[in-house]
C-alpha cells in the first residue's frame, strides 16, 4: 500500500502545479511594460517569452540532474566556492524577494480599490502577509497540500470568470495582428520574466521529485503551456475589450474588464468581486511558495535544520518593501529591479554555472581517460 504520509517527496505533476501557481499568482501590473514594448505584437512577445524562459527552466533541470538529491543551495558553494556560491543563492533570494514585494503591493492596491475602499492598504497587505507566513511556517508536505487545494478549487472558477469576459471582446481591436516592430516584440519577450517567474523553484525542489512516468522537464513544459494559454487570454481580453491604448492607460485592466460584464437574468452581479475573491487565493498560494523558497534556500545554504527562523526574519522586511512601494516611482523602480535581477539570474548566472560544471566534468573525464 502506498505511504500516504510521505511529506518529503513530490510527483512531477505536483511540481507542475507549484510552478503554475507561482506563475499565475501575479499582479495585474506586470502586463504594462510588455504591452508598451510589444504593442499589437504582445501575443508574439508572450509566446517568445514562454519559449525563452522554458529554455532557462530546462537548463536548470539539466543542472539539477547532475547533482541528484541536492538542491542548488547545497552544491553551488562546492562548485563555485563558498562565497561565490553563496552570492548566487542570495541573488535568487533577492530576485524572489523583490518580486514578492512587488506582487504584495500590486495586489493590495487592487483589493483595496475594488473591495475595501475605506480600509488602509497597509491593513490588507499585513493581513495577506500574516496568512502567508502562517502557512509557510508549516512543513513542506502541508504547504504542498494547501497549494494543491487552491489549484483545484480556486483556479478553475477564476479562469471561468476570466473567460466570461470574452462576451465584451471585439476582434477589430486586435488588428493588426502582425507587429511592425520586431525589436519591440523581442523587448517584450524579456519583460515577460515577470509573467513566467517561479520556474526557478526547480533548483530547490528537483531533489524532492521522484521519477515517475512523466519526466520533470515534460511536467514543467505542461505548467508553461497552461500559463502561456492564460496569459494569451489576458492579452486578447486586454486589447480586444479596452483597445491597446486603453489597456496601457488602465490602472487595473483585468478587473476593469471583468467588471463590465453583465449577464442578464442571473443573480450574479459585480463579477469582479467573485473574480478577485478567487484571485486572492492564488496570490496567497504564490506568495507562500515564494516565502518558502527564500527561507528554505537560506536554511540549506547556512545548514539550518529548519526554515522557520528565516520565514520570521523575511516577513517584516517584505512588509516594509511592499509598504514603501506604495509610492508610484518606487513601485515602477521595484518592477524594473525585479525584472533585471531575475534576468541576470536565469539568463546570465545559471547558464554560466551549467557551462562551468560541464567543462569541469569533461576535463575530469578526459584526464581519467589519458590516465588509463
Amino acid at each position: 500500500m502506498a505511504n500516504l504520509e510521505v511529506k518529503t517527496r513530490m510527483s512531477p505533476l505536483q511540481l507542475a502545479i507549484v510552478i503554475a501557481i507561482l506563475m499565475m499568482g501575479i499582479s495585474g501590473h506586470v502586463m504594462e511594460p510588455i504591452m508598451e514594448a510589444g504593442g499589437h505584437g504582445t501575443w508574439l512577445a508572450v509566446l517568445a517569452g514562454a519559449a525563452l524562459f522554458y529554455g532557462a527552466a530546462w537548463l536548470m533541470i539539466k543542472l539539477g540532474e547532475l547533482f541528484p538529491d541536492e538542491s542548488f543551495a547545497e552544491y553551488l558553494p562546492r562548485v563555485l566556492g563558498r562565497w561565490p556560491g553563496g552570492a548566487v543563492v542570495w541573488l535568487f533570494v533577492f530576485a524572489t524577494f523583490l518580486w514578492s514585494g512587488f506582487a504584495l503591493q500590486g495586489v493590495s492596491r487592487e483589493i483595496t480599490f475594488f473591495m475595501f475602499d475605506r480600509t488602509p492598504f497597509e491593513v490588507v497587505e499585513a493581513g495577506m502577509l500574516l496568512v502567508c507566513v502562517y502557512c509557510c511556517l508549516q512543513d513542506w508536505g502541508t504547504i504542498l497540500r494547501v497549494i494543491q487545494f487552491v489549484f483545484i478549487t480556486a483556479l478553475p472558477p477564476w479562469l471561468f470568470l476570466l473567460a466570461v469576459s470574452l462576451l465584451r471582446f471585439r476582434f477589430i481591436n486586435l488588428l493588426p495582428l502582425w507587429p511592425e516592430d520586431a525589436a519591440g516584440v523581442a523587448a517584450g519577450a524579456l519583460h515577460c520574466w515577470n509573467l513566467f517567474q517561479g520556474y526557478e523553484c526547480v533548483l530547490l525542489l528537483l531533489p524532492l521529485v521522484y521519477r515517475g512516468n512523466v519526466r520533470p522537464a515534460k511536467a514543467v513544459a505542461g505548467a508553461f503551456a497552461l500559463a502561456t494559454g492564460v496569459f494569451l487570454l489576458r492579452v486578447v481580453l486586454d486589447i480586444g475589450v479596452l483597445t491597446l491604448e486603453g489597456a496601457k492607460n488602465s490602472s487595473f485592466p483585468m478587473l476593469t474588464i471583468v467588471r463590465t460584464v453583465e449577464i442578464p437574468g442571473t443573480f450574479l452581479e459585480r463579477l469582479d468581486t467573485y473574480f478577485l475573491a478567487f484571485w486572492m487565493q492564488g496570490i496567497f498560494a504564490s506568495l507562500t511558495l515564494a516565502l518558502y523558497m527564500m527561507a528554505q534556500s537560506l536554511a540549506l545554504l547556512y545548514r539550518f535544520a529548519d526554515h522557520r527562523p528565516f520565514v520570521l526574519a523575511l516577513a517584516p522586511a517584505l512588509f516594509i518593501l511592499g509598504d514603501a512601494a506604495h509610492h508610484v516611482r518606487v513601485f515602477e523602480w521595484l518592477r524594473t529591479a525585479t525584472e533585471w535581477s531575475g534576468l541576470a539570474f536565469s539568463l546570465g548566472v545559471m547558464p554560466l554555472v551549467y557551462a562551468l560544471v560541464l567543462w569541469r566534468r569533461r576535463s575530469r573525464d578526459a584526464g581519467q581517460g589519458k590516465g588509463t
